[in-house]
């Protein structure tokens, strides 16, 4: 990492499994020797639940501005002396100036604001929130202290569309060291200015976003394509012609000279692993309507709807991507779809012989731990355990893999496992929930690849721009249920509509919001 410049944003890719993680710990731990007077800070794991609230949880993460303001407190109501302290009262007021601590409350709420928290989650105690709301207050400590190294561990697993592209235009602004970890492409693409190649144990720098980062790679491939033929060549030569004729050896020594400068030239090139290849085969398909979906109205609490009046239908040729903020109610539309959940008003019909297979991150959290993936395969259709082995292998199973302990496997592994299953359903219509958490950017893309190709209706909840853009010709958009303050009338249940326009555009509308609720003016002042 001693090639890093300070104020640069870096992606760092690499397939699942190399060492990215690692590798950022290492850099946290201060294992890898960085200047001790560099803050870093790490976001991997979720704040600790307690009492503070999330807002007072963010404040007191700039430990030196709630040092400054104990110290003021003692000092102004004379229980300490200024000796004791090590510091004056007029020097603590200096630097809570420097660091704009006036400012602090007001940035802290911005940053809550642009990762999803309303006013009143603000309030709240973080220990009455889920451990995905946890990490966004953990992030939200992470962007109020601005260190100057960050660093950022899939930061958009956990984040909504709304959040991620908040996010985007924050980071954009930052003028401290930023190293990403993520799969999301378009994310890199908009933020990190340089590239980092974790590739068989070594890390390769690339100026550029990651969609330069793979222009050059493919460049240099074909570069060194061209030198492996013109080596072939001139070995061929040289072996013929090496021990002939003196005027065709003397040529053979000339070209063995030039081929030892090829060589000594030619670098080590930093090529991909195999391609992995998914496929989901679908059922023979279904004349329309498959689902139909009919003055719907859900809640999970009575007299709290989370959306009404829901008019729409899915088919074999639908390709529908679901977004808005978290808690609007997008894993609720596949789990009504799928009849999860049952609707407190209206209807839903479904074809007698529809089959729909579902991905959610909670799905492989119901796999039998102590089981393998061999074994789960074979519980499903009891095949021998050689073509159990060779259809995970499709899934990029293979070897000791289908056989460890399911507990055992990476996340990513896991979900492989889950598409494999889906796979073997042969649905009509595909449910996915977020399927893009865990894996790494080429297998989003050979996810991509596999969801196109399948010849059924793909209704996909994901914050994945890459995936969306790929895979949805349609957007419906989620609004979030409106609660009333204590006093006025009833709540506003939320909404559904198509939204008419690309993802691109969407992401412009709301972007557009953000200016207009001024979500990224947030004070930069943190001298040293």
């Amino acid at each position: 990492m001693s090639g890093c410049r300070y104020g640069t944003k870096y992606g760092m890719v690499g397939r699942n499994g190399v060492g990215k993680s690692t590798l950022l710990r290492a850099i946290a731990c201060r294992f890898i020797e960085i200047p001790s007077f560099f803050h870093v800070v790490h976001v991997e794991q979720e704040c600790s639940g307690d009492d503070r609230t999330a807002l007072q949880t963010v404040l007191e993460a700039d430990q030196e501005r709630e040092w400054l303001l104990k110290m003021e407190n003692l000092l102004v109501n004379d229980e300490i002396e200024e000796e004791q302290a090590g510091i004056s009262l007029n020097d603590v007021y200096e630097r809570l100036e420097e660091l704009d601590s006036d400012a602090a409350e007001s940035n802290a709420a911005t940053i809550l604001s642009g990762l999803g928290f309303d006013k009143e989650m603000m309030t709240r105690p973080t220990k009455e929130f889920s451990g995905g709301w946890r990490m966004r207050i953990s992030l939200g400590q992470a962007l109020f202290v601005r260190p100057d190294l960050l660093l950022l561990d899939e930061p958009t697993n956990h984040l909504d569309v709304f959040a991620c592209t908040w996010l985007e235009q924050f980071l954009v602004q930052w003028d401290k060291t930023v190293v990403i970890v993520s799969h999301d492409r378009g994310f890199l693409n908009r933020v990190t200015t340089n590239t980092i190649f974790l590739h068989r144990k070594r890390l390769w720098y690339y100026g550029g976003s990651y969609d330069t980062f793979l222009k050059v790679r493919a460049e240099r491939r074909a570069h060194s394509e061209s030198i492996a033929r013109r080596t072939a060549d001139l070995k061929n030569f040289i072996a013929r012609f090496g021990h002939g004729h003196k005027k065709m050896a003397r040529q053979a020594q000339s070209r063995m000279k030039l081929l030892e400068r090829i060589q000594g030239e030619n670098v080590e090139l930093d090529y991909d692993d195999p391609y992995l290849r998914l496929e989901f085969p679908a059922a023979q398909t279904l004349p329309p309507p498959c689902i139909s979906v009919m003055n719907v109205s859900f809640g999970y609490e009575e007299g709290k709807l989370l959306y009404e009046n829901l008019n729409f239908g899915i088919d074999c040729d639908s390709r529908v991507a679901i977004v808005g903020p978290n808690g609007a109610g997008k894993s609720t539309m596949l789990k009504l779809l799928e009849a999860e959940v049952i609707p407190v008003t209206g209807g839903i019909s479904r074809h007698p012989k529809l089959r729909i297979a579902k991905f959610t991150q909670h799905h492989l959290e119901m796999f039998d731990m102590e089981n393998d993936a061999v074994a789960h395969m074979r519980n499903l259709q009891p095949d021998s355990v050689e073509e159990a082995r060779k259809y995970l292998g499709r899934f990029g199973l293979s070897g000791d893999l289908a056989t460890r302990p399911i507990k055992t496997l990476s996340g990513g592994q896991k979900s492989r496992l889950a598409f494999a299953e889906l796979a073997w359903r042969q649905p009509h219509i595909l449910l996915l929930d977020e399927p893009t958490n865990h894996l790494d950017i080429e297998t989003i893309e050979a996810l991509a690849m596999a969801v196109n190709k399948f010849e059924g209706g793909v209704v996909l909840v994901s914050h994945d721009e890459r995936l969306i853009q790929l895979v949805a010709d349609e957007l419906w958009h989620v609004e979030r249920r409106e609660e009333r303050l204590k006093g006025e009338q009833g709540d506003k249940p939320g909404s559904v509509t198509i939204f008419e326009g690309s993802f691109e555009e969407y992401r412009d509308m709301l972007q557009e919001r953000f200016q207009s609720q001024n979500l990224l003016h947030v004070s930069m002042a943190r001298k040293l």
